[in-house]
């Protein structure tokens, strides 16, 4: 890692509610700042829209800039200019809170730039993960259990 806080587990779309949030990425390069993202979760998935502080980058690749030489144009994704003349660019998210492979082509050098991305849950908004239901429901269900348990043993001692 590359200074970024270790995290438990990543947080995947399944775990967070639908809707735009604001989110900060890392980035292991200062050459490659984002200024503002926008997380968006639908349907299970999540995309990024990331405004990067310059324009030098003419298109990212999901992975190593090793595999995006060979890779086809089709897998690349190019900036759109904002009304501000920044470059934003929207990318998946597999998971927050997991290190994301991202190259970057430099318009100038002609030449692929391997970053690192971490997109931190812990930027999110109350009300962007999901309640967990579940072990709300194991706890309640146990708590049942042994209050069950401790009655069934105070009515045997008294009838003793």
């Amino acid at each position: 890692m590359f200074g970024i806080t270790a995290y438990a587990e990543p947080i995947n779309a399944d775990r967070l509610n639908d809707g735009a949030y604001d989110i900060t990425v890392t980035s292991s390069s200062s050459m490659f700042r984002i200024t503002n993202c926008v997380l968006n979760v639908k349907n299970g998935e999540m995309t990024a829209e990331m405004t990067l502080s310059g324009t030098g980058y003419e298109k990212l690749y999901m992975g190593k800039g090793s595999d995006a030489k060979n890779a086809p144009d089709s897998e690349f994704i190019y900036y759109k200019e904002d009304a501000d003349g920044k470059y934003t660019y929207t990318v998946p998210v597999a998971a927050l809170d997991s290190e994301t492979d991202c190259a970057a082509y430099s318009i100038r050098r002609q030449e692929w730039y391997d970053r690192t991305l971490v997109f931190e849950s812990t930027s999110l908004p109350d009300g962007a993960v999901k309640k967990n239901l579940t072990v709300l429901w194991i706890v309640l269900g146990g708590a049942a259990v042994l209050a069950s348990a401790v009655i069934v043993l105070l009515v045997r001692r008294k009838k003793s």
